[in-house]
């Protein structure tokens, strides 16, 4: 099953490197040929590796189903390029990778032109940690990953050390 080629299995990963403010933006597909499907992920995150607010929203298509699901972002940390982003399902409709209130966990690698993505659910995904699995190449779209130095106040602020 395609669903299947994107969960992740083994133990999660307790790399400790974390960036503070950190925002993760975009939208990407990732097309599978056994059988035809898309995944479509979008995110809206952002976070300081201990916590993290925003929006995970994925759906799944094929010829026979749409299914997608909505979480709330618990935690968002990075380690060089890669942005791992958890959250918590809140709505789901026919997503049988991940049910409400379940955990999720996206790695995205912020590779400029070439982005990829890996996904975890349930016991594999764990608060601000992701199992270490292979990248998903983007067929479509783009991430960024920001992040703002440790002593650089958030935009917006004003003036105020953070």
């Amino acid at each position: 099953m395609a669903v299947a080629m994107l969960a992740m299995a083994g133990a999660a990963s307790s790399e400790a490197e974390t960036s503070r403010n950190v925002a993760v933006l975009g939208h990407a597909e990732i097309d599978t040929h056994d059988p035809y499907s898309v995944f479509g992920f979008t995110v809206h995150a952002q976070g300081n590796g201990r916590s993290g607010k925003g929006v995970v929203w994925m759906s799944h298509h094929n010829d026979e189903q749409i299914a997608w699901m909505v979480a709330r972002v618990d935690c968002v940390r990075t380690k060089g390029k890669v942005a791992v982003v958890t959250a918590v399902v809140s709505d789901a409709q026919d997503f049988p990778p991940a049910r409400p209130g379940e955990s999720i966990a996206l790695a995205v690698r912020d590779n400029g032109s070439q982005d990829t993505l890996s996904f975890a659910s349930r016991e594999q995904a764990t608060r601000c940690h992701t199992a270490q699995e292979p990248d998903h190449p983007i067929t479509r779209g783009d991430f960024r990953i920001l992040a703002r130095p440790h002593n650089q106040p958030a935009s917006g602020n004003s003036g105020h050390p953070s």
